[in-house]
């Protein structure tokens, strides 16, 4: 498998950084964000925005990670920790890279629910091969990829790194 690295540890770090500042911004008036993560990638993706955010300012901010099958969202059973803070808040869908946007737009169906205040989506990389209409309103990366292409976000030892295989 050949792999080719995007994006480096110091590289992926910056990118979450301007990102939890654009998130700030976009929500000045709210003293509070929920940052719902897709488990796993996406779940650890909003933990580390999370910390960023509360570090540079004083929004509190609550993660909800989101369990469902990413093989098959649309049908599989979703499961989300603290659900019962999304009503009447800012929402943020954390993902590690949007590539169709059925997984996001599963994900979004079942944060509605809740009746959140808005729901933004925020992701590492955006392949831009959507099939629904889920858009990146925070981005780390946007690539062109042929849909042969696949685009990994590893950690290993501490260190992250975004490949193309």
């Amino acid at each position: 498998m050949n792999k080719t690295r995007l994006l480096n540890h110091d590289e992926i770090n910056l990118k979450l950084d301007r990102m939890a500042w654009q998130i700030l911004e976009s929500h000045v008036k709210s003293n509070l964000i929920i940052l719902v993560g897709l488990i796993n990638r996406g779940a650890t993706l909003a933990e580390k925005l999370k910390n960023i955010i509360e570090k540079h300012s004083d929004t509190k901010v609550i993660l909800s990670p989101i369990d469902l099958d990413k093989s098959s969202p649309l049908n599989s059973k979703i499961t989300m920790d603290n659900s019962n803070v999304l009503k009447d808040n800012p929402v943020v869908l954390v993902d590690d890279v949007l590539n169709s946007g059925v997984t996001l737009a599963a994900a979004l169906k079942e944060v509605l629910k809740y009746m959140p205040k808005s729901v933004m989506t925020a992701v590492l990389a955006n392949r831009a091969h959507h099939k629904f209409p889920i858009q990146a309103n925070f981005v780390g990366l946007s690539l062109s990829t042929t849909l042969k292409d696949h685009i990994l976000y590893e950690e290993k030892d501490g260190k992250m790194s975004v490949y193309l295989i």
